[in-house]
């Protein structure tokens, strides 16, 4: 009992370790501005922060771009670690979102 207990659980931490970077690019698309910002850093190749990534509505629209969101989430190349990003992804006219981030001041 306790070892069918002990191999469920091992296979189940295998199963959240392996499944992010090939479930990544099905999850992640450009439907929503979220899963953009998302896409984005997964196609940055940081696959496992792609997933656990906060990602807030902040109150600022512009008239240009459109929704603000601030994006934190660790980035490993970075050597400060955290990487709190200001994203905006506005809808283009093929219907997808484009997203563009920068820091802030």
């Amino acid at each position: 009992m306790i070892r069918r207990l002990l191999i469920n659980g091992l296979l189940a931490v295998l199963a959240i370790i392996i499944l992010p970077p090939i479930l990544g690019p099905f999850i992640h698309n450009d439907h929503s501005p979220r899963s953009a910002i998302r896409e984005d850093i997964l196609k940055d190749g940081h696959p496992y922060q792609s997933f656990f990534a906060i990602i807030t509505k902040k109150d600022f629209i512009d008239p240009e771009l459109g929704q603000l969101y601030d994006v934190y989430w660790f980035d490993h190349d970075n050597p400060t670690g955290m990487t709190p990003t200001l994203c905006y992804a506005p809808k283009t006219k093929s219907k997808k979102h484009e997203v563009s981030c920068g820091t802030g001041p």
